[in-house]
């Protein structure tokens, strides 16, 4: 009764299950199909009955398959048995189809069987198909529109660059015209003067030679600062070299001067000529924001095995408008002098692997921020 139950229940699953069921013999003869078999071939299961199921197959399966029987039959070596695989089936019709087969093996009194579940993944492989092609679009768009934004950046580099350029020429029209028009008027005076004076003729040739090197102090400038020398890496005490700035500069007796350092502060790895520059712009700009006196703070501290060096004062602040274009050369908020200092002390810094920072508050202060390689760091340390 047990045995007819488990035929019963055997028949049940084949007649209602979705995937094709085949069971061939151990020379390929199809001796069992399942109702899906007959609905994904297109043949009736009386025509593939006693048939080889390599009728199933396209070539060049169909001429393989019996090989692939009798390999296995000599070698015991299973090449699809429990582990399935993705083949192509063909129709009545002859049109061919992917599916994904899986095959066990029963033994029965005499004989052996194999077993093949196969499911039509048509609609799967559409699906791979499709998503390749839309990731190869996506990835066509992605590159597109990296190329538009960098194409964007380029053309805005280009656009700041003539930007830079006209405010830079715009400077060095201001600095140098207004030494021109003097020399212009005084040489216009010789050229026309009726028997001028000795002093008149030693006052306009005094004034010419005067705007000549006023002239030559803008172009070196500009030299120097395309051009700066490559820094020549020393150690230095940085606190001395601050303290001999600000006894230098004189400050106003209602500037306090505070310094900052802990007795066994690293010292800084940077050009000790070049250096120097830096933290006299950034003390005189300081000094210049406290018309009305205040605090000047020079402090030190490591971080990350730099040695950062603190320049803070007590002054007016600086305006958004001025914080953007503080180190454009010749953009100056001064009656005199040509703009470079900031543009000077960047790239000193930036030669001399170092960074700089600000931060400032409208009528409260400032504060730069600059970053030196430290004798703290071992790939920096010079021998004394």
């Amino acid at each position: 009764m047990l045995e007819h139950e488990q035929l019963a229940i055997l028949a049940s699953v084949l007649e209602t299950a979705v995937d094709a069921i085949v069971i061939i013999d151990d020379v390929g003869t199809i001796v069992s199909v399942n109702p899906s078999t007959e609905r994904l071939f297109g043949y009736s299961a009386d025509e593939m009955l006693k048939q080889n199921v390599k009728m199933l197959m396209p070539s060049p399966y169909h001429g393989e398959h019996d090989g692939y029987l009798k390999r296995y039959h000599e070698t015991h070596e299973p090449r699809i048995i429990g582990i399935g695989r993705e083949v192509v089936g063909k129709r009545k019709d002859d049109t061919t189809f992917p599916l994904h087969l899986a095959v066990s093996e029963t033994k029965t009194v005499g004989r052996r069987l194999f077993t093949g579940i196969m499911r039509d993944i048509s609609e799967l492989k559409a699906a791979e198909v499709e998503l390749k092609q839309l990731n190869a679009s996506l990835d066509q768009r992605v590159q597109l529109q990296a190329d538009a934004i960098l194409q964007t950046q380029a053309e805005l580099v280009e656009k700041e660059k003539f930007a830079a350029l006209g405010r830079i020429s715009g400077g060095i029209s201001h600095e140098i015209r207004n030494p021109l028009n003097a020399i212009k008027t005084s040489a216009y005076y010789l050229l026309h003067a009726q028997s001028p004076t000795e002093e008149k003729t030693r006052e306009h040739l005094t004034r010419i030679d005067r705007q000549v090197a006023i002239i030559d102090s803008v172009v070196t400038a500009l030299t120097d600062l395309a051009r700066l020398p490559a820094p020549k890496m020393d150690r230095f005490n940085i606190e001395m070299v601050l303290r001999d700035i600000v006894q230098r500069k004189g400050l106003s007796s209602n500037v306090s001067v505070q310094f900052e350092f802990a007795p066994d502060a690293p010292d800084v790895i940077a050009d000790e000529r070049q250096i120097p520059i830096v933290f006299a712009n950034l003390i005189r700009n300081a000094r210049d924001a406290m018309p009305d006196g205040g605090t000047l703070t020079l402090s030190g501290r490591i971080d990350d095995e730099q040695m950062i060096v603190r320049v803070s004062d007590t002054g007016t602040g600086i305006t958004p408008e001025v914080l953007t274009r503080m180190n454009e050369p010749f953009f100056s908020t001064k009656a005199h002098g040509m703009g470079l200092g900031m543009a000077i002390t960047k790239s000193i810094v930036e030669k001399n692997r170092g960074t700089i920072r600000v931060e400032t508050k409208l009528g409260e202060g400032t504060t730069f921020f600059v970053s030196l390689p430290s004798s703290a760091a071992k790939q920096n340390r010079v021998d004394p």
